[in-house]
């Protein structure tokens, strides 16, 4: 004996006609409907698909991520204009300052976030390395601060690597 799938309009998607069924309710359910689980073809309620907690942040993590982007723009800013100061850093250095913001940033982040990942830390990151760009403005000729312009690219990137 041979099963008939009964063809019947999508409930979602009125007009759309289908013989697919929800493995857990039975719910017909088109192709542009159903959510692939491991366990077949699901409707969108007994998928119960939920973002991951690593990429969800709450409004006091945000909150501290940005204070902390924010302090550590300062602070980390401040400690480049020293070292800027003291030492030679434009060119091949300039690789090295960035892979070092990078890797600040990705630890303040991970301290004032709970090791969220996600494009929000990351631009939260990102933000604290051109804040702390932008102070050698404030001390420095603007055509030597540009010169930073490739330690932070080589920051954001990393940072971006670290946090995604």
């Amino acid at each position: 004996m041979t099963a008939v799938a009964l063809i019947v309009d999508c409930p979602r998607d009125p007009g759309v006609e289908t013989a697919l069924r929800c493995s857990r309710c039975e719910t017909p359910i088109c192709p542009k409907c159903l959510i692939q689980s491991p366990v077949g073809a699901r409707c969108k309620s007994c998928a119960r698909v939920m973002k991951s907690p690593i990429y969800t942040l709450g409004t006091a993590q945000l909150v501290k991520g940005g204070l902390a982007a924010s302090l550590g723009g300062i602070a980390i800013g401040a400690a480049w204009i020293g070292l800027a100061l003291a030492l030679p850093l434009g060119g091949f250095f300039s690789i090295f300052v960035g892979a070092g913001l990078a890797w600040v940033f990705t630890k303040i982040m991970d301290f004032a976030t709970g090791l969220k990942r996600g494009p929000i830390v990351v631009a939260l990151a990102i933000a604290g390395i051109a804040i702390a760009w932008g102070m050698q403005f404030l001390v420095f000729d603007p055509r030597i601060a540009w010169s930073g312009v490739l330690a932070v690219g080589v920051g954001a990137y990393l940072a971006y690597q670290n946090l995604r």
